[in-house]
């Protein structure tokens, strides 16, 4: 095996990975009709997009659990809305084979799960370099928190990170709902890093 290697995060709107054995896509809010929120729904379409132009032969891997009020896992939700959405906009034929790489995590409530149960699942299938996707604003987040559960499971770990969500919200003058986020995401980071500092 060679160096393992986690990609830092820096910019990655030119980066190119080398082929890939799986994208992980992080999951996010499901309404209780079992449809994606948005921010998901943007995921999925950049994590869509990097399969079809540059992986083809990789699998996607959805990460997220049932949370209250859904009907569905976050990861079934997922992958309903992408065969239909690729169905729809790039035909059956390209449904037919995403359909088979399409591979659901739907135990986590959270990020911090996501990763250990993702490099669990990556483990058991011996998939070692993967893509992450998410939205910029919880890369890197997210990011941290794959690394630190990936030092024994993974070759390399390559942060994925759709750019746009931030400026889609401001553009549509979302701003209240743009403000939660960022709050949101602040909270979280100050979990976790209280968390490292009493060493769990």
């Amino acid at each position: 095996m060679g160096r393992r290697t986690y990609e830092n995060m820096g910019d990655h709107g030119n980066y190119r990975p080398p082929a890939l054995e799986a994208i992980i896509v992080l999951g996010g809010r499901v309404g209780a009709d079992g449809y994606p929120g948005r921010p998901t729904r943007l995921r999925l379409i950049h994590a869509l997009s990097l399969w079809r132009e540059q992986h083809p032969q990789a699998y996607l891997l959805l990460s997220g659990g049932r949370t209250r009020g859904a009907c569905v896992s976050e990861a079934r939700a997922m992958a309903d809305w992408s065969l239909n959405w690729v169905a729809e906009n790039w035909g059956v034929e390209t449904r037919e084979h995403l359909a088979p790489l399409l591979v659901l995590e739907e135990a986590s409530r959270n990020t911090q799960a996501s990763a250990i149960n993702v490099l669990a699942l990556l483990q058991k299938l011996g998939l070692k370099r993967v893509g992450l996707v998410t939205d910029h604003l919880h890369m890197r987040r997210a990011h941290y928190l794959f690394r630190r559960q990936a030092a024994t499971h993974l070759h390399s770990l390559h942060p994925l990170p759709y750019p746009g969500l931030l400026r889609d919200y401001w553009q549509r003058r979302r701003f209240l709902r743009l403000t939660k986020m960022l709050l949101r995401e602040g909270g979280a980071w100050a979990k976790v890093l209280g968390k490292r500092m009493v060493g769990r």
